[in-house]
């Protein structure tokens, strides 16, 4: 799997809301490991910013992807 695409994003949010089920709803996970790789990549030393713009898009991508998906019983 690509670091950064869509596919990558979407599992990390998965293990993501899975470790902290305990302490997040779905929701507040998803915005807590959001709000963290885009705060990771803003701080990130990237040269190109064409590269913060496409795994922030495939970022978001993944968010309304999982956030879509049927919560899990």
């Amino acid at each position: 799997m690509e670091p950064f695409s869509t596919p990558f994003f979407e599992e990390n949010f998965r293990q993501y809301i899975q470790k902290n089920s305990d302490v997040f709803s779905k929701l507040e996970a998803m915005n807590s490991y959001y709000r963290s790789v885009v705060s990771s990549m803003i701080y990130d030393n990237l040269n190109k910013n064409s590269e913060i713009v496409r795994r922030i898009r495939n970022l978001d991508a993944a968010y309304k992807e999982i956030k879509q998906e049927n919560t899990e019983a």
